[in-house]
C-alpha cells in the first residue's frame, strides 16, 4: 500500500502544526528541557537580532535566560507548509507574545518563525527555527 500525496502532505502538515504547538506550550511553561528535544542534537534555534543556539545543550541554556518570570502566551497562526517530503518540512507562522500584568493580557509583540524540520525514525523535530520580531 502507497501513501497518495495528498495523504503525506495531510500528515507533514499535522506534524509540524504539533511540534510549533508543543514549542509555544513549553516556552510560556519554561519547560526548557522539553524545548531542547523538539530540536535534534544539531538544531538551531535563531532569534534574529538576538542569539542563535546550536545544539540542544546550547539551546536548553539560552531558553533558561527566557523562562518566564509573569504569566506568558506564544500564539502561533497562519501556518503555511512551504515545502515537504517524506523527510524535510518547511514552513512560516506568524507569531503574537501577550504578557499578563497588572491591566491583564496584553500584546508585546509579533513576529514570525521560520523553520526547517527534519523526520527520523518516525519523528519530526526542527532543524532550524528562526524567529523574527515585526516593528
Amino acid at each position: 500500500m502507497t501513501t497518495s500525496s495528498t495523504d503525506l502532505e495531510a500528515s507533514v502538515t499535522a506534524a509540524v502544526q504539533s511540534a510549533i504547538a508543543a514549542y509555544a506550550q513549553a516556552l510560556d511553561a519554561g519547560r526548557t528541557d522539553d524545548i531542547a528535544e523538539l530540536f535534534w542534537s544539531d538544531g538551531v534555534a535563531e532569534i534574529a537580532g538576538i542569539a542563535t543556539f546550536e545544539g540542544q545543550d546550547a539551546i536548553r541554556e539560552g531558553f533558561a535566560g527566557f523562562a518566564p518570570t509573569s504569566p506568558q502566551l506564544h500564539l502561533t497562526g497562519n501556518t503555511v507548509v512551504t515545502s515537504w517530503s517524506e523527510k524535510e518540512a518547511t514552513a512560516v507562522s506568524n507569531l503574537a507574545f501577550f504578557q499578563r500584568g497588572e491591566a491583564g493580557w496584553a500584546v508585546q509583540l509579533v513576529g514570525r518563525y521560520d523553520d526547517t524540520l527534519r523526520r527520523q525514525d518516525g519523528e519530526w523535530r526542527f532543524q532550524r527555527r528562526v524567529t523574527t520580531f515585526l516593528p
